[in-house]
């Protein structure tokens, strides 16, 4: 292991292969790639990365929550019942589990561009396909889940890649306010569905070609969005925005069985997983909880924009959060910690009120939903910039791709406890309060190792055997 000077970057010739102590040096780039990270220029290249690259995600979101939204009107009309748009839905996770490993071979070793036009080309293929003309509601039954499918296999890439642009494409000090933008704009696609759809299928009446006025317009905008992947999505910018966008990572295998075997990673793994698991399901749970105290039709109703503006409000606390992050120079853990208590207070305090213990006018409730998915969805980007920085030099794919199955994980877990019989609603709200403390105490742990910025900064140990 050599010292920082013995580790010296010098420019090589463009495609040639360098070693740098026991490191491997990626030179696809021009005479200028080494620079420093701060003083690399936010370009027109990595703003048009960022937006596409945020537009798939917030479509796979979207279409994959299509149909809840609109349950009531649709159920009728094409015979349907909650069991089916459960299944729907389930296409999402289920898809997961199956996309997951070949998502993360994709994203590590074939590049992004490959990874984006896959990824744009499942979620236009799986919007499109449910718009085949048929007057056959049988038939229009089985494209739509085909449809749910074939965007779920997208899930992966959706929910894993921003980690991985943000480390190719931009400067360490924007890298998690990039990831922020990135990670957001799926959860934004859930909100956004959550009111675009209630509009536009407004009642049983003409449900069916308001409907696929709804399911045109999402396969429209989807395959813009393939055709501007299409034409101009690269697989890393001319100019390295960092030294370790210009190493390659451990190989792929190994890093998977490495990643396993590193406690930073399952202290993250841990408290990501169980807390926005959960939340996903408790998500949907919101209209029984409501019940408690309310009618089903207000509580369908109250649930339907409490769910966006919460998901809205995680939003825009994810970037925040993500500036915030970059302004103490990554440093994850201590923002994570005190949010954890945070959303803890606020479904405690939706429990008791759920139980009629606490007062529960709907403008309380509404303050600690919103505050509390503000605070959970808040922590997505810095769970997943803690995990590729303590992974290092494990690849970004595999190691956001392995985290996330923890969140599906959660997700299942929680949507199966409601098939036991006698359960009831009141185990949900409490399911989270316990998921909160439960990941506080995850993180508490956590070892804050830097690596790859330490590494960017010429202040780390190079890492070594990491040729892909």
């Amino acid at each position: 292991m050599g010292t920082t000077s013995d580790r010296t970057l010098k420019k090589p010739l463009l495609g040639q292969a360098t070693d740098v102590g026991n490191i491997s040096i990626n030179n696809d780039y021009d005479s200028d790639s080494f620079i420093d990270a701060k003083s690399c220029a936010i370009t027109t290249e990595r703003i048009y990365v960022l937006i596409i690259t945020s537009l798939m995600a917030f479509l796979q979101g979207g279409i994959w929550n299509t149909w809840g939204p609109i349950a009531p009107s649709v159920e009728n009309r094409f015979g349907w019942d909650d069991q089916d748009i459960a299944l729907l839905a389930n296409w999402g996770p289920i898809c997961y589990f199956v996309a997951v490993l070949p998502s993360s071979w994709l994203m590590d070793v074939k590049g992004l561009r490959t990874s984006m036009i896959v990824a744009m080309l499942l979620v236009a293929v799986g919007s499109g396909v449910r718009c085949i003309p048929t007057s056959d509601v049988k038939t229009f039954t089985y494209l739509v889940h085909f449809g749910q499918l074939v965007n779920g296999l997208a899930g992966p890439i959706a929910m894993s890649i921003p980690p991985v642009v943000s480390s190719t494409f931009f400067p360490m000090h924007h890298r998690t306010f990039a990831t922020s933008v990135m990670t957001v704009l799926n959860n934004l696609g859930l909100a956004v569905s959550f009111v675009a759809g209630p509009q536009i299928v407004t009642n049983e009446h003409n449900c069916w070609r308001k409907t696929m006025t709804y399911l045109y317009g999402q396969t429209a905008f989807a395959t813009l969005v393939l055709i501007c992947t299409l034409v101009f999505y690269p697989d890393k910018p001319s100019n390295a925005p960092s030294r370790s966008a210009t190493v390659d990572r451990t190989a792929f295998w190994v890093g998977i069985r490495q990643l396993f075997r590193k406690r930073a990673f399952w202290c993250v793994a841990a408290s990501y997983g169980v807390m926005t698991g959960l939340y996903s399901g408790w998500s949907a749970f919101l209209a029984p909880n409501l019940e408690m105290y309310m009618s089903k039709d207000d509580a369908q109703n109250e649930a339907q924009w409490l769910g966006f503006y919460s998901t809205l409000a995680g939003c825009g606390g994810g970037v925040a959060l993500g500036l915030i992050a970059d302004s103490l120079g990554g440093k994850m853990k201590r923002i994570i910690l005190p949010l954890c208590l945070v959303a803890c207070a606020c479904f405690l305090y939706f429990s008791l009120a759920c139980m009629d213990t606490v007062p529960h006018e709907m403008a309380v409730v509404y303050t600690v939903c919103i505050l509390g998915g503000l605070t959970l969805n808040g922590t997505i980007p810095l769970y997943f910039e803690s995990a590729v920085e303590s992974a290092y030099p494990i690849a970004e794919g595999s190691t956001t791709c392995m985290l996330t199955v923890f969140n599906n994980i959660g997700c299942l877990l929680f949507l199966f406890t409601p098939n036991l019989k006698g359960i009831g609603h009141v185990w949900a709200n409490w399911s989270m309060v316990g998921a909160c403390v439960i990941s506080f105490l995850a993180m508490v742990p956590f070892p804050e190792n830097r690596d790859r910025t330490s590494f960017d900064l010429g202040l780390g140990t190079a890492p070594g055997d990491k040729t892909v």
